[in-house]
């Protein structure tokens, strides 16, 4: 066998087998695509290696993985959350606004349903917030309020990845309680 004729058959063999391992490799090679509202937290063998903006991308199954966080802003409501406020009298307060994703990472490795869990937190805050001040009729008071509780929701919600935005309250109420004077009859 003249050296020519090795050359061919060892270049021959070669390309069967490079052949054989991209089909291989091409067979566990799976396409993600990233709209322009998405974002993609990629892992590489279980460690954080960084968020894919939109677009498309190979992801090689055995050693990568990529979570696809949804950017949309979420609508909220929270309706008739009932608490006391600093002089005891039962209150009623309604909100409504936005949840948005502030970093995907954050949040999609603190939180497994966002949405969800994002309300029960700003629930805890608007509990917490609104049992701290009298609510009242005049529009200032409720916008003061309400830039109140997005400051404290905020607060939390930013250890998850998480923001609150346009938030409003739609309804407020208190029930004042009357005191007892002396000498009224039981």
């Amino acid at each position: 066998m003249k050296f020519g004729e090795a050359f061919a058959l060892v270049a021959f063999l070669a390309g069967i087998g490079g052949y054989l391992f991209m089909l291989f490799r091409l067979r566990k090679t799976k396409r993600v695509f990233i709209t322009d509202y998405q974002r993609g937290v990629r892992y590489k063998a279980g460690v954080f290696a960084g968020e894919l903006g939109p677009g498309s991308y190979d992801v090689y199954n055995p050693t990568e993985q990529v979570l696809i966080v949804d950017m949309r802003p979420q609508p909220f409501v929270i309706e008739r959350l009932l608490y006391r406020d600093p002089l005891q009298a039962a209150s009623v307060i309604s909100i409504g606004g936005q949840l948005k994703v502030s970093d995907s990472h954050t949040a999609s490795s603190a939180l497994k349903d966002q949405i969800n869990e994002s309300i029960a937190i700003v629930r805890d805050a608007l509990r917490e917030t609104v049992s701290k001040t009298i609510s009242g009729i005049e529009p200032e008071t409720r916008e003061r309020m309400a830039r109140a509780i997005e400051t404290a929701a905020n607060v939390a919600l930013a250890k998850v990845g998480m923001r609150l935005a346009e938030l409003e309250i739609t309804e407020t109420w208190s029930q004042f309680v009357q005191g007892h004077r002396k000498g009224d009859a039981n």
